[in-house]
């Protein structure tokens, strides 16, 4: 086989993506993939384009996963189930299924928010679409099962996903008070006495004396002017959390700790704190209103409430998923890239998701893979990069979330 080299477009969206090595599965792209039935309709989604979406996706894990330890050779092989068959490419099908259902639905909604895509991102798109087409081989395209109207589509539907995700957060935004998202922050230690191993499971039967010293340990940080100077002297470690104000249920922590800091001024810090069968906590609250994880809290009240919409929105329909079809997209082929020096973002502007946009300028990087050690052509590759893989047209030249 010949070297090969993808050469990528301005849009953030298809940034970053590389070659395949090897010859790839051949499949029928007019199959259909999804069914989907709704109250006065039926509609198919193809093979093809649920090809490419996957093919596009696994390209990013197999770009990104590698620099946290991960083998590309093997980690979509990896059980994720413990034992019962459930594959890392098996889980990541699933979630792209779920994806392309989603980006369905919510574009059958955009106009309950007057949204439409402008002028500007329809030729942003069309450009993109026609730059990425242009500049890469035939070879590379079909390894990819790219064609013009997938890759359109799939910036269509991202750009739309993204600009209703925004408005319905922007709806949110004024429903949430104060008070639903007040955030205090303490640091904490945590003085454990169960004599369990976390790696093993085993468990250490601790003395009488030990678990006095242990006791002894917690009174002197509660009774210590300076929290984080004791457990240092006590060679421990502290670590923070951030709780609701007045909340009454903790998904993480033991309420006994969580109505300790309630009683807490800033500054202050608790008595020894005993939870059976796990050990003692000393707790000092260093923010009565921490803003950041305020904001934090806020953001996610919006994003849960899109979610649950998006939901709603769900259920309205029947999805059929042809699973034999699915099958035959297989991640054993795979891509590599060079490590390059990632280009600046893009400028960022802050108007209505129906504003006009600008262009972005590019910038260069060069990418190759090979399908073949003995092969020798080499060839330069374009792209323009953002922060997050996954920016759409719109984000490019118009910030409208995150």
């Amino acid at each position: 086989m010949k070297k090969a080299v993808l050469k990528t477009t301005c849009v953030a969206a298809l940034a970053g993506t590389v070659l395949l090595t090897g010859c790839g599965n051949k499949i029928k792209d007019s199959a259909t993939l999804i069914t989907i039935k709704g109250e006065n309709t039926k509609e198919t989604i193809t093979l093809g384009y649920g090809n490419f979406v996957a093919r596009y996706q696994q390209s990013l894990y197999e770009q990104f996963y590698p620099m946290m330890g991960y083998d590309v050779s093997t980690m979509w092989s990896q059980d994720m189930m413990g034992g019962l068959g459930y594959s890392m490419e098996d889980q990541t099908k699933s979630g792209i299924i779920t994806d392309i259902e989603q980006m369905y639905v919510v574009k059958q909604h955009a106009a309950d928010y007057g949204i439409a895509l402008s002028d500007e991102q329809n030729k942003a798109i069309a450009d993109a679409t026609a730059k990425f087409m242009s500049d890469n081989s035939k070879d590379t395209l079909e390894e990819l099962g790219a064609t013009e109207e997938y890759v359109k589509r799939y910036l269509e539907e991202k750009t739309i996903y993204k600009l209703v995700e925004t408005a319905v957060e922007d709806a949110e935004d004024a429903n949430i008070t104060e008070d639903d998202c007040w955030m205090r922050t303490f640091s904490y230690v945590q003085i454990d006495t169960s004599g369990t191993d976390p790696m093993t499971g085993t468990v250490k039967e601790y003395t009488d004396e030990e678990l006095a010293a242990f006791k002894d340990q917690a009174d002197s940080i509660a009774a210590a002017s300076d929290f984080d100077a004791e457990v240092e002297a006590q060679e421990l470690t502290s670590s923070t959390y951030s709780y609701l104000k007045g909340e009454e249920s903790d998904e993480k922590m033991d309420m006994a700790i969580i109505s300790a800091a309630e009683e807490l001024e800033e500054g202050d810090t608790s008595d020894v704190i005993e939870v059976e069968g796990v050990g003692y906590y000393v707790i000092h609250l260093t923010s009565d209103h921490d803003e950041d994880a305020s904001a934090d809290k806020k953001s996610s009240l919006k994003t849960d409430a899109f979610n649950s919409l998006v939901d709603t929105w769900m259920s309205a329909y029947e999805f059929t998923l042809d699973d034999d079809q699915w099958a035959k997209v297989t991640f054993t082929d795979h891509f590599k890239s060079k490590p390059v020096e990632q280009p600046a973002e893009p400028a960022e502007e802050t108007e209505a998701p129906a504003d006009d946009a600008e262009a972005t300028d590019e910038s260069t990087e060069s990418t190759e893979v090979t399908e073949d050690e003995d092969s020798a052509e080499e060839t330069e590759t374009t792209e323009d990069t953002a922060a997050d893989s996954e920016e759409t047209p719109e984000e490019s030249t118009e910030e409208t979330a995150e």
